[in-house]
């Protein structure tokens, strides 16, 4: 199922109508059993596909309320009031919410669990839209999950209409038959009430199959926490959307074959072979013809409670 939530997502994303949109929102969240708040995050995507209808990627972080780190990402359908190019507009959401809760077994925060399933996702959203492409959104959600977590989000934020840039501006960015080699490091983070973090290192080559669509295989290295020390590798299929002249958006989702330890207390304990779904979200910028810089934020789903999030840093050169 989450592999099917993934895909739907890629799927959304790769729509080619010329309006689409990025937004950013931040506020606060309730959970409905206890009223307990936390903060909210939400990073979009959205692609209109008539004048009232329109489709999203949605991720949300549901913050840090007692015994649960939730966070998910949604794919949702949208209808929507006419879109001005100054002025109000209204819309409601709705669709499937993949979500990734870290919570416990015992009561204890050092006994933690990565719970994953289905919920649902519902948005009602108010724009205002300015001149140059921008506009302001406040947004009322509703997140259902496991019933004893339901939850009720407000944000607001900004969103940007991405430009439609020119055949030869994406040749630039991201040309058919290129290839790219990169190194980059950054950190590991366990989904863990104790976030351990370890430093992380990667190798990556990537493959270039039209100005839309990248293959990619990296040789990662998720660092030393305790006595586990993952590494393996890893291969994605990628989505590209230029953002501006020298920057590309990018999603990408596929499998990870790693050497790792379920039973991360012993130090007896011999590391054994795992397969892991992985998505990546990221950002590229072409610094000069041939060279290129890139900064992901990836997520390792586990079967084995032992998610985590790999935020790395490089630069490499296309060829």
């Amino acid at each position: 199922m989450r592999t099917k939530i993934l895909a739907l997502s890629l799927a959304l994303a790769s729509f080619s109508a010329a309006a689409q949109d990025a937004s950013l929102l931040a506020g606060a969240m309730q959970v409905d059993s206890n009223k307990e708040k936390s903060f909210a995050v939400g990073l979009g995507y959205t692609q209109r596909l008539g004048t009232y209808t329109a489709a999203s990627v949605e991720y949300v972080n549901e913050g840090h309320p007692r015994f649960h780190h939730r966070d998910g990402l949604g794919a949702q359908l949208w209808l929507h009031t006419a879109i001005p190019e100054r002025g109000a507009s209204f819309a409601v959401g709705a669709g499937p919410y993949y979500y990734f809760d870290t919570t416990t077994g015992s009561g204890s925060s050092l006994d933690y669990r990565n719970d994953h399933g289905v919920g649902v996702l519902v948005n009602f959203s108010a724009k205002w839209h300015m001149e140059k492409r921008s506009y302001i959104e406040a947004r009322l959600s509703r997140i259902h999950g496991r019933s004893d977590h339901d939850s009720s989000t407000l944000m607001v934020g900004m969103g940007y209409e991405l430009r439609d840039l020119p055949h030869e501006v994406k040749s630039e960015n991201a040309d058919p038959g290129e290839n790219l080699v990169m190194l980059l490091g950054g950190r590991a983070v366990v989904n863990s009430f104790e976030s351990e973090h370890a430093r992380a290192a990667a190798i990556e080559y990537r493959h270039t199959v039209t100005q839309n669509m990248e293959w990619s295989a990296m040789l990662l290295d998720e660092g030393r926490i305790g006595v586990a020390d993952r590494r393996g590798v890893a291969s994605q299929l990628w989505l590209l959307r230029p953002f501006t002249e020298h920057t590309v958006l990018e999603l990408g989702v596929g499998g990870y074959v790693m050497r790792d330890q379920i039973n991360r207390e012993s130090v007896r304990e011999e590391p054994k072979t795992h397969f892991a779904p992985i998505a990546t979200v990221g950002m590229r910028w072409r610094l000069t013809p041939s060279v290129r810089a890139q900064l992901s934020w990836s997520r390792v789903i586990t079967d084995y409670h032992r998610d985590s999030d790999v935020f790395l840093l490089g630069a490499g050169v296309a060829f």
